[in-house]
């Protein structure tokens, strides 16, 4: 894609103007979860390229999920590092412990 061409814009989202490439060993993390609910893992998804918007957001690409800017999604970096918008924690085992943390904590408000 040529960084003058927009894509079409779902409503309360940005104009995508620009994809590049992503080097390697970027992934998005989702959580796994076993029968019972619990968190049991990370599922990785690598990053194919980062999509860039009007107000000089970035979001990442994944072949399964496309770009979703209805998110923002945990990200693993080549260094180990796990970071999303408002967290970063060292490694991926931390970032696990905390979301197992909240999962907790929100299913007593339930």
């Amino acid at each position: 894609m040529l960084n003058h061409e927009l894509l079409p814009v779902s409503e309360g989202l940005e104009r995508i103007v620009f994809v590049t490439p992503a080097a390697p060993g970027f992934y998005v993390l989702s959580q796994c979860v076993d029968a019972q609910g619990a968190i049991c893992g990370a599922a990785q998804e690598p990053v194919v390229s980062w999509a860039l918007d009007s107000l000089g957001c970035n979001y990442p690409v994944t072949l399964n999920d496309g770009l979703d800017q209805t998110r923002n999604p945990a990200i693993l970096c080549p260094d180990g590092e796990v970071r999303e918008y408002d967290g970063t924690w060292a490694n991926l085992a931390d970032w696990l412990d905390d979301q197992k943390e909240a999962k907790v904590r929100h299913d007593k408000l339930r």
